[in-house]
């Protein structure tokens, strides 16, 4: 099974509710190429409709030196969602944020500057110490802070890039973190730096965090588990596919584990579980694994009529069986009902006659795996849409 090529085709379609579909399965997959993000980009410039999910879903890869230039030609046309241009902007890699730095300076503010100059030229001394503080404030804040958090990642990326921190201070931190009942800033960075170092010796324990009661954690030990690509992250999250308090993280690593091993685990959840809600964050993550192979799972979880408050279950598995070229006779009732729920998301989608004969799209529609608009950091439906 070969998930990039099955999707690639698909990358520019001309259909919204595959193209939303692609961009959902690709957000947090870690080896999406650099060329895909620059054509998505592109689309996004070209059409407008797409523009806001393009911008959001690919804010999670690596942006090359196309990319930036093309969003230096293009934010100053922009009369429509320049802020998450700009968000963007404040993800490009520090060096290659400099080298363009006359045309991006008035995107960026001062102190970020000054953050990428520290990062590139600081000394391990220097660098350590900015963390430090950071994480120190970020722990003492009444608040959760994105902004200070995001530049704790920069920082803590710039210490694993240039080989400042040892596998045995990542287990001394572990440690001391694993008695607590809580994680520290400091813990869930060194979480974040597990999966940059690529530390398979610790996938037994990042999944046994998956059951912990802190979202900002669970991202980071979800995005780490997804980064390692095999079968050991599937063999110790499949538990917690069954665990109603770990199911939506522990769905979230399996479907962006690309491998036959992930498929099945997903398929033999599916049957495990009896909570109908359970069930459909599973047939999602069937659905992004476009596997040929669970074909009777969708098609047998649709033909029970049930909805989701979690899940646009119309629109994955018309997608799923469009993108795979497969036929299926309630294909275009599926399309119709997702787009009429992509204009009122609060429709009930067992309500057939509330489809119209001309469905019309908002692109003001938070989607269940959008940033959550209450600017917490976190996926909608892991946030306000729980």
């Amino acid at each position: 099974m070969d998930f990039l090529k099955t999707i690639e085709p698909h990358l520019r379609s001309e259909d919204p509710l595959i193209l939303e579909t692609v961009l959902h399965a690709l957000a947090d997959y870690p080896n999406v190429p650099e060329e895909w993000t620059y054509e998505l980009l592109k689309l996004a410039f070209q059409n407008e409709e797409h523009l806001a999910s393009i911008l959001i879903y690919i804010e999670n890869q690596r942006l090359n030196e196309d990319a930036v230039k093309l969003l230096i030609n293009e934010i100053p046309l922009m009369n429509q969602s320049l802020h998450l241009a700009v968000n963007l902007v404040e993800r490009i890699e520090p060096k290659l944020a400099l080298k363009y730095k006359d045309q991006l300076k008035s995107y960026i503010t001062e102190e970020l500057w000054s953050l990428y100059e520290f990062i590139v030229h600081g000394t391990e001394e220097e660098v350590y110490g900015e963390y430090g503080e950071t994480v120190a404030i970020l722990d003492t804040a009444e608040t959760f802070d994105h902004s200070r958090y995001l530049k704790a990642k920069k920082l803590a990326a710039c210490i694993v890039e240039k080989g400042w921190v040892t596998d045995q201070e990542i287990n001394l931190e572990m440690q001391d973190e694993l008695a607590e009942d809580w994680f520290s800033f400091n813990g869930i960075l060194t979480v974040y730096m597990i999966g940059l170092m690529k530390l398979e010796r610790y996938i037994p324990t990042l999944a046994s965090l998956l059951d912990r009661d802190d979202d900002i954690l669970l991202e980071e030990v979800s995005a780490a588990l997804i980064s390692f690509q095999n079968d050991e992250v599937v063999k110790v999250v499949t538990p917690y596919l069954l665990n109603e308090n770990s199911v939506i993280y522990a769905s979230s690593v399996m479907e962006n584990i690309k491998t036959e091993a992930a498929v099945d685990a997903l398929r033999r959840a599916y049957y495990e579980t009896e909570d109908s809600e359970d069930q459909a964050l599973l047939i999602e993550a069937l659905c992004h694994q476009l596997s040929p192979t669970v074909t009777a799972e969708i098609s047998d979880h649709m033909d029970k009529e049930e909805t989701s408050s979690l899940v646009d279950l119309e629109q994955k598995t018309y997608s799923y069986y469009s993108i795979l070229g497969l036929h299926h006779p309630r294909l275009e009732e599926w399309r119709q009902i997702a787009m009429t729920i992509e204009e009122n998301p609060n429709l009930l989608s067992s309500q057939p006659e509330l489809v119209t004969s001309e469905p019309y799209r908002n692109s003001n529609k938070i989607g269940r795996n959008d940033p959550c608009p209450c600017g917490s950091g976190k996926k909608y439906k892991k946030c306000c849409g729980k």
